[in-house]
């Protein structure tokens, strides 16, 4: 390897290692729940088991059962969920749990639809 790569190499990981945190902020249907940095989240999806690091890819899920988050490798909190939605997009995530509720208590489907005049 030559030296060039080797620096090239250090600083990615310099990039890397300043990038510990990830912002998370999880709203119900009323208020916020939770906001903090942590350093991983795990929870789980249709697929099974999953954890959040710092720089992961982007993405939307919607996770059910729990959501856990960890900081400094320690349990900060633990919040069980039936459902949520999950956004994760560079190192900021938005949970928004109680959607659920949204829609079975939602009576605008069952309302009748008015006349066009």
């Amino acid at each position: 390897m030559e030296i060039g790569n080797w620096k090239f190499v250090v600083f990615i990981y310099k990039i890397m290692s300043d990038k510990t945190l990830i912002k998370v902020i999880v709203r119900d249907t009323e208020h916020v729940v939770f906001e903090g940095d942590v350093d991983r989240i795990s929870s789980f999806n249709e697929v099974g088991r999953f954890d959040i690091y710092p720089m992961h890819a982007n993405f939307i899920s919607i996770v059910n059962q729990e959501l856990t988050f960890y900081k400094n490798h320690e349990k900060v909190k633990e919040l069980k969920v039936e459902q949520a939605v999950m956004k994760v997009k560079k190192d900021i995530v938005h949970m928004f749990m109680g959607i659920e509720v949204l829609v079975l208590d939602d009576d605008s489907q069952n309302a009748p639809i008015p006349p066009k005049s």
